[in-house]
């Protein structure tokens, strides 16, 4: 059992890491090789262009859920600092269910699309491989964020019960990995 609490553990912290890890040096290598290609040699090739930017669109929505999870995204937080504790809590909680409705929305109309590139076998131009897999960036990437948001909301709620502000907690746990 605690063989298994290890593994989940490691995906919850590293799982995004590796997997944008993953994503940007490819993206990184194909451009480097493809610039190359194009200015020295004054030929390039489909593949590499193509694949390195669906590398780039699994990049993005991956990176979306890690900020989503470390809470580094953009925030306006002018007025956040000036309203009380607990007005902050509900706010907080109200923000994060709409993002949660806005995800579900969001993989609900992106099905549809995966389901008809699947249907009808639409394939990239170059790779020949289904582009379904491109497609399915976006819903992994929102249902990612979800699980992020709901995660934060949990803390944020534990943090709130001992009269913390949100994010305390997680910022300690950041601190002793």
């Amino acid at each position: 059992m605690d063989k298994l609490k290890t593994i989940l553990t490691l995906m919850d912290e590293r799982l995004e890491l590796w997997a944008l890890t993953v994503f940007y040096l490819y993206f990184i290598i194909i451009v480097v090789i493809e610039v190359v290609m194009r200015y020295v040699f004054n030929s390039s090739t489909i593949i590499g262009e193509e694949t390195a930017r669906h590398s780039f669109i699994w990049l993005s929505w991956i990176a979306a859920s890690y900020v989503t999870k470390k809470r580094t995204y953009i925030r306006i937080t002018m007025f956040e600092n000036k309203i009380p504790f607990n007005v902050k809590y509900y706010l907080s909680v109200i923000y994060n269910v709409l993002f949660i409705i806005f995800c579900i929305l969001t993989f609900v109309y992106v099905m549809p699309i995966m389901q008809t590139q699947a249907k009808y076998g639409t394939l990239s131009r170059a790779t020949q491989y289904p582009m379904w897999i491109p497609y399915l960036a976006v819903p992994v990437g929102y249902a990612m964020m979800m699980f992020r948001v709901i995660q934060n909301m949990v803390i944020d709620f534990k943090d709130w019960k001992k009269g913390l502000p949100a994010g305390v907690a997680a910022a300690e746990e950041e601190t002793r990995i």
